[in-house]
């Protein structure tokens, strides 16, 4: 209990600064072949009560494009382990928005995790497992096994942007040639291959790695979703962290269109559309897509659905939405003074709550300023900006709604738009409203007051007690494995 405690009440600056570094690697890492930041993984030990404990943190830093802007991904995270290995502890630091950052500890109580969140919000517990292996263990875990060709064995870790416990399968291959540095040099290796169990329908990305003589990994390869190839190579620090001139060759904005064949005309003002859709490497091709009054998938033969959509029309039909609705979270913040200030603002003296929401749409798509320098904020913060892409619209809209006392949630999915390269599906996040016994859609990103059949449900959120980006998973899941034909289309 001490630990815990110690962990729950040291301030990060702390814990980086004091102690003594005991092991540190440094990683180059190339999305799509171009060198676009580093991973820096190191150990350091402190003495606490006179037991000796060990901090390993790895921090992540890749510079992408968003539509043309060069934007910085940044996660650090970590455990906190004793000698032995036992973790007693867990962190995690992301950067949500360009002036937001989430920040989650974790104290290992037993079978599960006690969360806080920056420092002063206590999150629902989370699982946990005692057989995890913290992130100095895993780092030595080939070394410590001395792991030769056809060897086999699983471990447990800790994934920290989703908050569970995943279980991971390793099969040590052959030696074989391998190319470093993009192509520069090359070197005879140990190929590892190691995949974790899915979690509900998503697949964690498998990663690939070489080891050197002394059995540690000298180059990793990722497939991760929304990201890519990503390939991180041991180098010196000075590597690591030298200037590269050349720009991020991955753009996240335009990366994943989904090319179409054909022109919708007058897209949003659609009511009804079939589209052929095939879905790569998926096991259920038909639970990829929300269904309901508005989405129905017929037709699925192998890896390819019809998806028959309609417009807004009357919503979809649902009981009285619970508390996770109505209630603040981290995500949506409702009851910050700022949202409910703007709330205030845009309802003025609308007492009905369709009226309402259809005010809070317009207001939002009217007030904000669209750019890609938000990674997913919160709305307190997007509150106070008044910027960001879909997303932020989303979420403030949300937030607002929730705020005037109309139930609310996201809807993720797929949105037709017309670019420089021809007409596209773009994965999009829009807000739903429960009035009188129906979700209804808006979108604010638009504020038409109305969706029609070029909106592409796959899923929906609460944000209830949200503290990390799980509830991206179903869009993740799909990234990169769709192509859709447009079959028919029907307008006003």
């Amino acid at each position: 209990m001490v630990l815990a405690v110690w962990i729950g009440l040291g301030s990060w600056a702390q814990a980086q600064e004091n102690g003594k570094t005991v092991a540190d690697w440094w990683e180059a890492a190339y999305l799509q072949g171009t060198r676009s930041g580093h991973v820096h993984t190191f150990v350091k030990e402190y003495e606490q009560d006179g037991v000796k404990v060990y901090r390993s943190t790895i921090e992540m830093r890749f510079n992408v494009r968003r539509f043309a802007e060069t934007v910085q991904l940044a996660m650090d995270s970590g455990t906190h382990e004793l000698a032995d290995g036992r973790v007693f502890g867990t962190f995690m630091r992301q950067m949500v928005g360009k002036n937001k950052r989430l920040e989650i500890i974790g104290a290992v109580d037993g079978r599960q995790l006690t969360l806080t969140l920056d420092q002063t919000k206590l999150l629902k517990p989370a699982p946990w497992d005692p057989q995890v292996l913290g992130v100095a263990k895993q780092k030595s875990l080939f070394k410590d096994r001395n792991v030769k060709p056809g060897d086999g064995f699983s471990y447990k870790s800790f994934e920290p942007t989703i908050n569970l416990v995943v279980n991971i399968h390793v099969n040590v291959k052959d030696h074989e040639d391998v190319e470093l540095f993009a192509g520069k040099q090359k070197k005879r290796l140990l190929r590892v291959e190691a995949k974790a169990d899915k979690i509900d329908t998503f697949q964690l990305p498998p990663y690939v790695a070489w080891l050197d003589d002394n059995l540690i990994p000298v180059r990793v390869q990722l497939d991760a979703p929304s990201l890519g190839k990503i390939m991180l190579y041991q180098t010196t620090k000075a590597f690591a962290l030298a200037p590269n001139n050349e720009p991020p060759a991955l753009d996240l904005g335009t990366g994943y269109h989904i090319r179409l064949s054909r022109q919708i005309v007058r897209p949003y003002d659609s009511t009804a559309a079939i589209y052929r859709i095939t879905i790569k490497d998926e096991e259920d091709v038909s639970s990829v897509f929300a269904v309901g009054d508005r989405q129905e998938v017929k037709n699925v033969k192998g890896s390819t659905l019809e998806m028959h959509v309609r417009s807004t029309g009357k919503g979809e039909a649902a009981a009285v939405p619970g508390a996770e609705f109505t209630q603040s979270s981290y995500f949506i913040a409702s009851t910050d003074p700022r949202v409910q200030e703007l709330a205030r603002r845009a309802v003025g003296i609308e007492k009905e709550p369709w009226k309402k929401s259809l005010k809070i749409e317009k207001w939002v798509h009217d007030h904000m300023r669209s750019n890609a320098r938000e990674g997913l904020a919160p709305a307190d913060e997007v509150a106070r900006n008044l910027e960001g892409d879909c997303t932020e619209y989303a979420m403030l809209t949300a937030a607002m709604c929730r705020a005037e006392g109309i139930p609310s949630k996201t809807a993720l999915g797929l949105i037709y738009a017309n670019v420089r390269s021809g007409p596209v599906f773009v994965f999009h996040m829009w807000t739903e409203v429960w009035i009188d016994g129906r979700w209804l859609p808006l979108d604010a990103t638009l504020g038409l007051g109305h969706i029609g059949a070029a909106h592409l449900k796959i899923s929906d959120q609460s944000w209830h007690d949200e503290r990390s980006l799980t509830p991206l998973l179903p869009v993740l899941r799909v990234l990169g494995k769709l192509s859709i034909e447009v079959v028919r289309v029907e307008g006003k």
